[in-house]
């Protein structure tokens, strides 16, 4: 089996791929004929000066086992436990979906189960993951079909979504790639919803549950991928289409149109060392929270077929003039197998 250090072992990856300048990609344990099993854990040190203050903190950021069966061609199953120290530190079902076709007698895919939808690409080439997935990373059972055609892939699915005012399958996402020449891929994203993703759906459902009410806004997304020899390049933008509202029990709107980009090169040096560079901002995305303009690198170290140690340099300015600039260093252990 495939896991992507995004947690992208699903059908995303598929549809978009995954690049990075260094082993970010592993084939787990086989075991039995169309059976395999894979295991990811990241152990983290950080520490972090805003202004005045300063912090430190070490977690396990990353426990995920996930399991891959293809008993006969055409008919494949993915399922995917995480958890995250700090993140209710409660065993979550990351994934767990069915996928039957893609082959000559039946071309075309379709997917059902718990899923990450292919809303955004999310090709990090850092420790730390790009703006555009804490804003738009979407996980939900859906019903979709995929397919593909001389250098083009196409996604579709509906989807009741996690909202708690979600009934039936209301919602719905779409993707379209195209992989011109190799090693480089162009795509685009949908989703009905921006609000489902991850920078919003928790706020959401607070304002629902305090008798409040939320609007739909759709999200859209672009983004490139170019693979070169020892280099990588990615690319890419995720935001709302239209203005995300809502109003709390006594009648006050916010409404925000969120938006992020971020721009990724790195490079390999050899089989064991590579480094890489990231420039990033938001609009209107949380200005307390999340950077609205962000630069930062990262060196890797490949210590074995198994384990990657990696450090981070992150500096954020903000767009709330009560937020101070942002100095963030990380040093994460990564061991897959």
């Amino acid at each position: 089996m495939t896991m992507n250090k995004s947690n992208a072992i699903l059908l995303a990856s598929l549809l978009i791929g995954a690049g990075a300048a260094r082993a970010d990609e592993w084939e787990g344990l086989q075991l039995a004929p169309g059976v395999g099993l894979g295991v990811l854990v990241e152990v983290e040190a950080a520490y972090e000066q805003t202004g005045d203050e300063e912090s430190t903190d070490a977690s396990v950021a990353t426990f995920e086992v996930g399991l891959e069966a293809e008993p006969m061609e055409g008919v494949r199953g993915e399922a995917a436990l995480l958890w995250e120290e700090g993140d209710s530190d409660s065993l979550d079902v990351d994934a767990a979906f069915i996928e039957l076709g893609g082959t000559e007698a039946l071309p075309l895919t379709v997917s059902a189960g718990r899923l990450y939808l292919p809303f955004g690409a999310f090709n990090g080439l850092l420790v730390s993951d790009p703006l555009t997935l804490e804003l738009g990373e979407t996980r939900e059972t859906a019903v979709a079909l995929s397919g593909e055609w001389r250098g083009f892939t196409a996604w579709a699915g509906a989807f009741a979504g996690e909202r708690d005012d979600a009934e039936d399958l209301e919602n719905a996402a779409a993707a379209l790639g195209w992989t011109p020449v190799e090693g480089l891929t162009l795509g685009v994203s949908a989703l009905s919803d921006l609000g489902e993703g991850a920078g919003y759906v928790d706020d959401l459902n607070e304002v629902l549950a305090g008798e409040g009410t939320a609007d739909k806004a759709a999200g859209f997304s672009a983004f490139f991928l170019l693979e070169r020899g020892a280099w990588s390049l990615a690319a890419e933008y995720l935001g709302a289409a239209e203005d995300l509202e809502w109003s709390d029990a006594e009648g006050e709107t916010t409404s925000v149109r969120p938006r992020a980009w971020h721009v990724d090169a790195a490079y390999a040096f050899n089989d064991a060392w590579s480094a890489a560079v990231r420039y990033e901002g938001s609009k209107e995305f949380k200005a307390d929270e999340m950077p609205e303009h962000q630069g930062g690198a990262a060196v890797f170290y490949q210590l074995n077929a198994f384990a990657v140690l990696g450090a981070e340099y992150l500096y954020g300015t903000f767009d709330n003039e009560e937020s101070d600039d942002r100095h963030l260093a990380t040093l994460q252990l990564a061991l897959e197998f």
